[in-house]
């Protein structure tokens, strides 16, 4: 069937049986690369019914798409990608395919955006580990820190943590379940809290906090279950990993600025354990230099403004030791990689320390 016909067959057919029967053949589609382009213009017409607008605001008229999909059309999307990817016998390089080429590695539309925060949420409801696992690759190919996998992270925690009742027990056992998944969703979590490039330093939920310190006592390796191999479609490139283990580390550094919760001394050393157990193993190193000189630079602001002096500040001091603690780790481990002699220089700047002496010393006679 020529191009034109498939469009004009697909034309008689109502939603969703058009967006099935494009989302059916998409795999033979995207599979040649010269259609590539052909599939795009399939999937947003088809899928998710958008039509071309000009923007007559802009001196170069230019053209955006906008979806005309329903409330109703976008519940029966959202279950028509389940179905689909539930078949069995589909190969997960297929389904890997189908997911990229219908979100895309760059979802700036608004109204994509929010299917898929929705089908993702729908995935864990219903179970879909074919829908978790292809939503785990594909926020390891936009990036679990991007603004997309954020989304899909907020989506997922407002459905599930803050807006529940009880904690669902689906989403209790994701690590079980979806073990890829949930490590790339850790490391978008981690990005939401205790972040000054975000504004004031901003707690999780507990209820958040404790399911995850859970997920990793339970599941000692889980931080490094992104590294397990994916499935792509030919010629493409996997993308870098980024653990959750620098951004947890994070929190559990810079509560005692916050809260004196103690789940986080706890995550602390559960933190400290994975990374002690994944020593000398292919994915042991783990943590990038410039992501702890984030938690350097934050204790370094906060000492700039604080009254007292933090020298004379317990919590702060204590921030201090859990830092100290988790480089001196990484260090030992061989978890950590980067800028290090830069890294311990940045160590100096910070108010003193017994214990962060010792680590500097240490390590710079190391180096």
């Amino acid at each position: 069937m020529s191009q034109a016909d498939l469009k004009s067959y697909l034309r008689k057919l109502k939603f969703p049986q058009c967006a099935r029967e494009v989302i059916q053949r998409l795999d033979g589609i995207i599979t040649n690369r010269t259609k590539q382009s052909f599939a795009m213009q399939l999937i947003s017409e088809f899928v998710f019914l958008e039509k071309s607008k000009e923007d007559s605001r802009s001196r170069q008229q230019l053209q955006t798409f906008e979806s005309q999909l329903t409330l109703i059309q976008e519940f029966q999307l959202i279950v028509a990608i389940i179905e689909h990817f539930n078949l069995p016998g589909t190969q997960d390089v297929t389904r890997n395919a189908v997911f990229l080429s219908l979100f895309g590695s760059n979802l700036t539309n608004k109204k994509r955006a929010d299917i898929l925060c929705r089908l993702v949420s729908s995935a864990v409801c219903f179970q879909s580990t074919a829908v978790l696992d292809a939503t785990g690759v594909w926020m390891q190919q936009v990036g679990c820190t991007t603004r997309p996998s954020l989304q899909v992270a907020e989506k997922l925690i407002e459905d599930f943590v803050q807006l529940s009742f009880k904690m669902s027990d689906k989403f209790r056992d994701l690590p079980i379940t979806v073990s890829h998944f949930a490590a790339n969703f850790m490391t978008a979590v981690a990005e939401l809290y205790f972040n000054d490039q975000h504004g004031a330093l901003v707690a999780p939920p507990e209820r958040l906090l404790d399911v995850i310190a859970n997920w990793i006592s339970e599941n000692p390796n889980l931080c490094y279950a992104c590294y397990e191999p994916i499935a792509l479609p030919q010629g493409a490139i996997a993308m870098p990993v980024v653990t959750s283990i620098s951004g947890l580390l994070r929190w559990t550094i810079l509560a005692p600025l916050v809260t004196d919760k103690v789940t986080y001394k706890k995550l602390h050393l559960y933190l400290i354990q994975s990374i002690i157990n994944n020593k000398g193993s292919n994915q042991s190193a783990a943590i990038d230099a410039q992501h702890m000189q984030i938690v350097i630079n934050s204790l370094l602001l906060h000492a700039s403004r604080s009254v007292p002096a933090s020298n004379d500040d317990p919590a702060f001091q204590t921030c201090i030791e859990r830092l100290s603690q988790a480089v001196h780790t990484a260090i030992n481990s061989q978890a950590i990689y980067g800028n290090i002699p830069q890294l311990l220089c940045s160590l100096q700047t910070l108010p003193h320390n017994e214990f962060l002496s010792t680590v500097i010393k240490m390590h710079k006679i190391k180096i």
